[in-house]
């Protein structure tokens, strides 16, 4: 018996082809993927750019070392920092101990603990683990508050008491301090590196009920709340601030900013920046050196990366040549062209201009055309004619929110090595939150990335 062949009809199946079809588009996918450059990008912010320096500079007031009219023991009717007047009791003297006082004694006060807690009430809130050394300025400040109460109930114990003792006043109104260091005569002229580098600087405080000699110095007298704060500058720090006139400084030790005129005073052994303040010279009365920081520029816009800017070419063309259609009231250029019948003819274009400054709109090279002509409006043949030639660069970055590069010029308002400051609001400019590339030279105008 003759087997018969068994056939085999082969039967197309859809769900197979679509699958290979799916299968080999995603392995391409991935191949192109992982071959393609990997383009980063950011994201446009606000944000500023602040650029300072830190300085040690040193106190130059208008100040008087006043000397004690004779010899006892000291108690100041007046605290550090306090105002005197013309002829107001300053200090008494006492040829008496204090702890030799008649009736009363020297230990029996009556201090107002509100004053104390006050201070530590507005430390604690303004207290921060950063600044550990406010702590060593709290503590002397209320060591010389509590120095000062109790010499006010000293005085007032000693005066209840007897009728001896030696009242002095203030040869004129002032500032009182209780500091001196020889510094006092210092002016802008006699600062030198020596100085300013506090090399052998000693400060001499004047305490209460002490015994003091005729002729010592007892107290000191600032006549003038005005004052200034000079510092060293090196050739490159004298440049940036060469310009300026007044300058944002904040004093370190308690974070306080404040606007001082400005000025650089030339030494015999280099360049002086001269801070000149109305404020805040009783805070700091008691203080020779202090440490600031200046603020030579801070700006504010969108936030961009150096690493995002690129430079494009434009034509330029003289802010004379544009035109305002009577029709259409747009703006544009009118250039020359030659039509079918190889006649001349004006071709208004309205498109292609990005920037303008004082004296040249930048227009694209690729909607202008290098020896086009531009003319002007109801100018005869051959008058007032430009012809392109001049180029200019702008700065932009590439925009890449519909998925290709696209360039869009930045109006560069500050710069520093990491980051720019670039305008807002400008016409053919990135805009809050548009993505660009972060490093512009790996890409090309007008690529995909994704």
């Amino acid at each position: 018996m003759k087997e018969g062949k068994e056939k085999y009809n082969f039967q197309l199946n859809i769900g197979f082809i679509v699958f290979s079809i799916i299968f080999v588009y995603l392995t391409i996918t991935i191949v192109v993927n992982l071959m393609k450059e990997n383009n980063s990008v950011c994201r446009v912010e606000k944000g500023q750019i602040v650029n300072s320096d830190s300085f040690r500079g040193i106190c130059l007031r208008d100040e008087q070392v006043v000397n004690a009219a004779g010899n006892g023991y000291i108690n100041y009717y007046v605290g550090e920092g306090d105002k005197a007047s013309s002829n107001g009791k300053v200090y008494l003297l006492n040829a008496n101990p204090p702890s030799e006082n008649t009736s009363g004694g020297s230990g029996n006060y009556t201090i107002d603990y509100s004053e104390l807690r006050d201070y530590i009430t507005v430390f604690t809130k303004n207290y921060s683990d950063s600044q550990f050394s406010q702590i060593y300025s709290l503590n002397a400040s209320l060591q010389s508050l509590a120095t000062e109460m109790v010499s006010a109930a000293e005085i007032r114990n000693y005066e209840a008491n007897t009728s001896s003792g030696q009242v002095v006043t203030a040869p004129n109104s002032g500032t009182v301090s209780y500091c001196y260091d020889g510094y006092e005569n210092l002016t802008v002229e006699t600062v030198n590196r020596t100085i300013l580098s506090g090399s052998g600087y000693e400060l001499h405080q004047i305490n209460p009920f002490t015994y003091i000699e005729s002729g010592q110095p007892a107290y000191k007298l600032v006549s003038d709340h005005q004052w200034q704060i000079v510092i060293p500058l090196t050739n490159e720090q004298a440049k940036q601030l060469a310009d300026l006139t007044s300058v944002n400084v904040t004093f370190k030790k308690d974070n306080i900013e404040t606007l001082a005129d400005f000025y650089i005073h030339e030494g015999s052994d280099g360049s002086y920046g001269v801070l000149s303040l109305n404020d805040y010279m009783v805070r700091y009365i008691s203080e020779r050196y202090i440490d600031i920081e200046l603020v030579y520029k801070r700006a504010s816009g969108l936030k961009i990366p150096t690493t995002a800017l690129v430079q494009k070419d434009f034509y330029q063309i003289p802010i004379q040549y544009l035109i305002v259609d009577n029709r259409s009231y747009e703006t544009g250029f009118y250039c020359e062209k030659t039509d079918a019948d190889g006649n001349i003819v004006a071709d208004f274009r309205t498109s292609g201009i990005y920037y303008k400054d004082d004296s040249y709109f930048y227009v694209s090279t690729e909607d202008f055309s290098l020896g086009d002509y531009i003319g002007k409006e109801n100018a005869g043949d051959g008058e007032e004619r430009f012809r392109i030639g001049a180029t200019g660069s702008l700065y932009g970055v590439y925009n890449v929110n519909k998925g290709y590069t696209q360039f869009e010029i930045v109006h560069i308002l500050h710069q520093n090595n990491d980051y720019c400051i670039v305008e807002e609001n400008l016409n053919y400019s990135v805009a809050l939150y548009d993505n660009i590339i972060l490093n512009s030279d790996s890409v090309t105008e007008n690529q995909i990335v994704y």
